[in-house]
């Protein structure tokens, strides 16, 4: 008998798994106030939403799961009987038409959900088919994991499922909140696995209590960066907000800490820009750094020669702190009393300016032609040269691997051409693809794996790349810092989120001065930054692109409407959310893991109702065995119940084609087993080496129709079936009683 206190820490780590998935889901409802949720949902309650729709859906798995010999039956039921409720509200008990519309809008629902998965990332809008899709996984895992403690006697096995179902979503969802989930999980599995054994030792609870602080707040010490190794998985970043980064990024400081939501800035422009903070010239091999010096000249950030547009913005600094100025390049004046500009055209102040700070900047955005980028030549001054092709020992070869292949392929003549020419294929050509979910073990060897085999990452990689590879072709170079345009909330104003931060490359041109790049999937330097010298259009790239932004997808996604006719049906599809365009990663996660949870379940529900070894345990397990590997209907030969074990066992195994003698002295000893009454240890010793015998008979069959017959679900529905018949007979018969007492 389990504990009261392994059941409650069996119960709390399913109501934390429970809950994790509510970081899949946003708090806004998709489709109208009500989102197609019943005025009676559980979703529809204001505040709680998604959270409380899948705590309870825990809670109940939890409950169904710890109902004895009745529990997998009862799953189902309870799984479409809380769906429904949760999802739509009060169902139409009554009326058939009623019933009917319900389904019907219930498939129309998990389609759109199917589309949603597909086309959108992580994470969704509260819409009704998501739930319908995912309140049967979280019910599913959360039974399994429940019955596997209370009745097979695995805590093991429960806070494996569970982990690796919280893992799960913490590798999917980029956004906060899943470490408070995990934090609850694992202290609940170290006391469930603590009060599964003899109970918890003074000197056990103790280590227990240990391991789980040091879980949790060794991340979070100042020296973790330098001694904690992330290994496979970034434990330092789980339920952060964070992803997984090459230690060569750019850091942008404190930024991301607040998490991917935290709005940062608010910022009034005439023109939407990239807004920049500072600049980067000097890689150790590992990482980026600022070796630029005040006062020094590096050459000229922008040519007396060259046009410029003036734009004016107003910054209000959000929840944030930050040093450095940020700004449309070039930044030429700002209200900022003790700003002080630095000498790669960024601003910085001594004191960092908080939350609430005001202030404005004047930018003088550079405009040079195509013409004056491509005719800049390579007199470069003496000091672009020693800063800006730096390269350290340590450089990869397949640096200039890469570099000789691009000139192979694009032949550039120019400076210009070689720039152009590194970007295409960065975005286009080379078959890399966005994702930000991308971790590597060993920092000095991050940039020689992203250019090898990896070939996945974000900007922070793509722009180190050019960086290297331009200057390893002798083109003056620098990683630049800052954020992407934000979110559009009103006429010229943008939010900046901590998903906006971003780096992209600056090259400098003699005569001209220093022009950005952007060779990120999915991004481009903003128009009026390269209104006279845009990037070359590429018809028909296919690419796996995913933008760090919502807002530049939009943007994407409005151009791509605007150069179609109004009527067509790819801009209906595109209005009302449901085109994946180069912007776009489709997030396929959803639609293989769902079943793959289904088809697994299977073979771990058969595993789970053997666990115990009881007789009977044994017996149905080689009947079922035998059953699946059977095709379609070949096992109702076994059916009557007027057939003996030998019998049924004898006819499966001949219908099998295995070995009959191993299951026939199974049988044999089952039948003396339940016929004489005898129970002890040497009886089940006996049929312990039986059931051995005609398992090694069982596995002579080719792997393929073992494997078949192990996610067969064929013996799990006759099983469910004899038991449902059983209860419905005890329980007719109870009335009965019932009605003769009366």
């Amino acid at each position: 008998m389990t504990g009261a206190g392994a059941r409650a820490a069996l119960y709390g780590a399913a109501l934390a798994t429970g809950g994790a998935f509510s970081v899949l889901f946003t708090g806004e409802t998709h489709g109208g106030l009500d989102g197609g949720f019943g005025a009676y949902s559980v979703i529809a309650l204001g505040g709680y939403g998604a959270f409380l729709a899948m705590t309870l859906a825990a809670a109940l798995a939890a409950a169904v799961g710890s109902a004895g010999r009745c529990r997998f039956i009862l799953l189902p039921p309870a799984i479409v009987l809380y769906t429904l409720i949760a999802v739509y509200g009060r169902p139409p008990l009554f009326s058939l038409a009623g019933w009917r519309e319900l389904f019907g809008r219930m498939g129309a629902d998990v389609y759109a959900a199917g589309e949603t998965m597909y086309v959108e990332p992580v994470p969704y809008d509260l819409a009704p088919g998501l739930f319908v899709v995912l309140i049967p996984v979280v019910m599913v895992v959360v039974a399994f994991a429940t019955s596997a403690t209370l009745y097979e006697r695995s805590p093991v096995v429960s806070v494996v499922v569970l982990g690796i179902t919280i893992g799960v979503l913490s590798t999917v969802s980029f956004e906060d909140g899943v470490g408070p989930f995990f934090a609850v999980f694992l202290a609940c599995a170290v006391a469930l696995l603590l009060f599964s054994g003899t109970g918890p030792r003074g000197a056990g609870t103790v280590a227990a209590a240990g391991v789980v602080v040091a879980v949790l707040l060794l991340p979070k010490a100042p020296f973790s960066e330098a001694t904690v190794s992330p290994g496979l998985i970034d434990w330092t970043r789980i339920g952060t907000g964070g992803t997984s980064r090459l230690d060569v990024q750019a850091d942008v400081g404190d930024y991301l800490t607040a998490g991917r939501d935290a709005e940062l800035l608010r910022i009034r422009s005439q023109e939407p820009l990239l807004w920049r903070a500072g600049t980067l010239d000097h890689f150790d091999g590992v990482r980026w750094t600022d070796t630029t010096e005040p006062g020094l000249d590096y050459g000229e950030e922008v040519s007396e020669y060259v046009e410029t547009e003036s734009v004016l913005q107003s910054v209000q600094v959000l929840d944030a702190q930050t040093e450095v100025v940020f700004g449309g390049y070039r930044i030429i004046n700002t209200s900022l009393e003790d700003a002080v500009p630095s000498s790669d055209g960024s601003w910085y102040v001594d004191r960092p300016l908080a939350e609430g700070t005001y202030y404005r900047v004047l930018s003088s955005v550079p405009q040079p032609t195509a013409a004056q980028l491509d005719g800049a030549g390579t007199d470069y001054p003496r000091e672009v040269r020693e800063k800006y092709l730096q390269l350290p020992e340590s450089t990869p070869g397949i640096v200039a691997q890469r570099a000789q292949e691009i000139q192979r392929r694009y032949a550039p003549l120019t400076p210009y051409d070689k720039a152009r020419a590194v970007e295409r294929w960065l975005i286009y050509d080379g078959g890399f693809i966005y994702n930000l979910d991308v971790s590597y073990r060993r920092a000095d060897r991050a940039i020689e794996e992203f250019l090898g085999e990896g070939k996945e990452g974000f900007c922070t990689q793509f722009a180190t790349s050019m960086a290297l590879i331009l200057r390893e072709m002798d083109v003056p170079t620098r990683v630049v810092y800052g954020a992407t345009t934000g979110e559009q909330v009103d006429d010229d104003e943008y939010v900046v989120t901590g998903s906006n931060m971003h780096t992209w490359v600056e090259v400098y041109f003699p005569g001209v001065g220093w022009y950005p790049f952007d060779p990120t999937p999915g991004f481009t330097v903003p128009e009026a930054m390269q209104a006279n010298a845009p990037r070359p259009e590429v018809p028909s790239v296919q690419q796996n692109l995913a933008p760090e932004n919502a807002t530049l997808r939009d943007r994407q996604l409005d151009r791509r409407q605007q150069d179609r006719p109004q009527d067509s049906p790819e801009r209906e599809r595109e209005a009302a959310g449901q085109s994946g365009g180069p912007g776009q990663q489709p997030p396929v996660w959803p639609l293989a893991v769902l079943p793959g949870l289904l088809v697994a379940a299977v073979p771990f529900t058969k595993r789970l109702l053997v666990a115990r070894g009881r007789p009977e345990d044994l017996y149905r397990d080689l009947v079922g065995r035998l059953r699946d590997v059977l095709p379609p209907g070949g096992g109702t030969i076994a059916d009557s119940p007027a057939l003996t074990p030998t019998e049924r066992l004898t006819l499966l195994a001949g219908a099998a084609g295995v070995e009959e003698g191993p299951f026939g002295e199974f049988a044999l000893a089952y039948s003396g087993y339940l016929y004489s009454g005898r129970s002890g240890a040497g009886e089940r010793r006996r049929l312990s080496g039986a059931y051995r015998r005609a398992m090694r008979a069982y596995g002579r069959l080719p792997w393929r129709r073992r494997v078949l017959g192990a996610v067969n679900p064929g013996s799990l529905v006759v099983r469910a079936a004899r038991g449902f018949a059983t209860a419905r007979g005890r329980m007719l018969k109870a009335l009965r009683r019932g009605r003769g007492a009366r």
